[in-house]
């Protein structure tokens, strides 16, 4: 406690009492153990406006950081989505303009189009008709 010994203590103890008189001390000790209450608060809620503005400011750079994060991964996106359409021939799938889909996907990706069960028709061809035949 600011570095005073028991020695020191006594004889502001002694001092005060002196010149204060032991009517008056207890109303003192009372009043300035009500100002460093006061001071204590003050300092309290001064270092508590400092941390707050303090978080408020990091908070702050951190979104601002992360705002340039999201904008790059966008732009890394629209690279490879552009680099995905050159590569197929600069045509855009109808399927995109839709938002994609697990079809645009895989043929972005470079899978072949799914196959469906049903097998094309053989060509029929035209029928012969007899030399005689002719109607």
């Amino acid at each position: 406690m600011l570095g005073l010994g028991w020695q020191e203590i006594a004889l502001i103890a002694v001092l005060a009492i002196v010149v204060v008189g032991p009517e008056r001390l207890p109303e003192l000790l009372r009043f300035l153990g009500r100002q460093y209450g006061k001071v204590r608060r003050a300092s309290d809620d001064l270092r508590r406006a400092f941390m707050l503005e303090a978080d408020r400011a990091d908070a702050e750079k951190r979104a601002v950081e992360l705002r340039k994060r999201r904008e790059q991964a966008l732009a890394r996106a629209e690279e490879v989505r552009r680099r995905a359409l050159e590569a197929k021939g600069g045509q855009p799938d109808l399927s995109d303009l839709d938002g994609g889909g697990a079809g645009s996907v895989a043929r972005a990706e470079g899978a072949a189009a799914p196959v469906t069960a049903e097998a094309p028709a053989a060509p029929v061809a035209p029928a012969l008709s007899a030399p005689g035949d002719e109607a």
